[in-house]
């Protein structure tokens, strides 16, 4: 059909399967990052109970996405809620991981404390993954440390507080 024979079209079926991998190669690395060599992953309420509070959450939620990749380089959102309707969302620009803990920072997109508005100040933060089962330790998130303009990569020994209800995934 069309003057096209069966050993044309033969060849013609590789190299539509290399252009359409080439793509999605092309599609994966686009940026120029390379691929995700750690994703942290955060979400909960805050860590209330280690703090000697009845229930999780009585300052609202603690969540994070972030992703570093091959050329160092990293990607993310923060978000820490606090009561009064207070909080901010942040915006990830660097994650470090060692072993089972991860440091993570960025600048604050918007958000308020206080009547105080956060635009522009840098945010830090650490958590540790102590596994998935109901065995393992509880996972641990720190506080929110506005305004250290020091880069995650600094390791800040900041403390960890157990979130029950909380998930920290390291990969």
């Amino acid at each position: 059909m069309f003057g096209t024979s069966r050993k044309r079209l033969a060849g013609v079926s590789p190299a539509l399967t290399v252009a359409f991998v080439s793509m999605l190669v092309a599609a994966a690395s686009a940026g120029g990052h390379g691929p995700v060599v750690h994703h942290v992953s955060v979400g909960g309420p805050d860590a209330c109970i280690a703090l000697g509070f009845d229930h999780p959450g009585c300052n609202a939620n603690f969540s994070l996405v972030a992703n570093q990749y091959a050329d160092g380089s990293a990607s993310g959102q923060f978000t820490d809620r606090f009561t009064e309707g207070d909080g901010f969302h942040a915006v990830i620009d660097c994650v470090s991981v060692v072993g089972n803990d991860a440091w993570v920072s960025g600048v604050i997109t918007s958000g308020t404390q206080g009547g105080v508005d956060l635009t522009g100040s840098p945010v830090a933060t650490r958590v540790r993954d102590n596994g998935t089962s109901a065995k393992d330790p509880a996972d641990q998130i720190s506080y929110s440390w506005l305004g250290d303009p020091r880069p995650c990569t600094a390791h800040v020994p900041y403390g960890l507080l157990n979130a029950p209800q909380g998930q920290v995934k390291i990969k």
